[in-house]
């Protein structure tokens, strides 16, 4: 699967991936607002299973690539997965390497992502979370056109203390 924008292109994984995926999953900054890093032998299934989703059908998880246009480089991943089948809710999430972060590179893939969810996936509902302190990953949900729904009070574990989440959404209805 290839979804190209202004400025990337978002794609299924290959193996020859592997390595900036443990970069990208390694990188401390990644996991600043979560409770634990994965370690080596979790990325390594993590990738794993990324590569077998792909070919799945049909397909409830979309792990992709977030490339530059201008050199194909692997600069982070955004996710989407049927999160519930009932109301067709399909949640999204991303991560960037930070020398690409406040770039608006985010912004771009989850805008593009939400989009194929409503177009192509049948979506009724796509939802983001967040670690309520996490600024930049809210900045990324408004921009992206979603709205909040609310504040999950104390529903993460993170560095040693309970955090609040917040929820962002977009309904089919609002998108087109």
């Amino acid at each position: 699967m290839e979804i190209v924008t202004d400025r990337l292109i978002l794609r299924d994984y290959t193996s020859g991936d592997s390595s900036f995926y443990e970069e990208l999953e390694q990188n401390p900054l990644s996991y600043k607002y979560e409770n634990t890093a994965p370690d080596a032998k979790q990325i390594k299934d993590d990738f794993l299973s990324i590569l077998s989703q792909a070919t799945s059908d049909p397909r409830q998880y979309y792990d992709l690539a977030i490339c530059t246009k201008l050199d194909m480089k692997p600069i982070g991943n955004v996710s989407i997965k049927l999160n519930w089948e009932e109301i067709r809710e399909w949640e999204i999430g991303w991560v960037l390497l930070p020398d690409y972060w406040k770039m608006g590179y985010a912004t771009e893939a989850v805008k593009s992502l939400i989009g194929y969810a409503f177009n192509s996936l049948n979506a009724h509902r796509v939802v983001a979370y967040a670690n309520a302190e996490n600024i930049q990953s809210e900045k990324v949900m408004i921009r992206a056109g979603m709205i909040k729904d609310g504040v999950l009070r104390e529903t993460r574990y993170c560095n040693q203390q309970w955090c609040n989440e917040i929820v962002y959404s977009s309904l089919e209805q609002e998108w087109t």
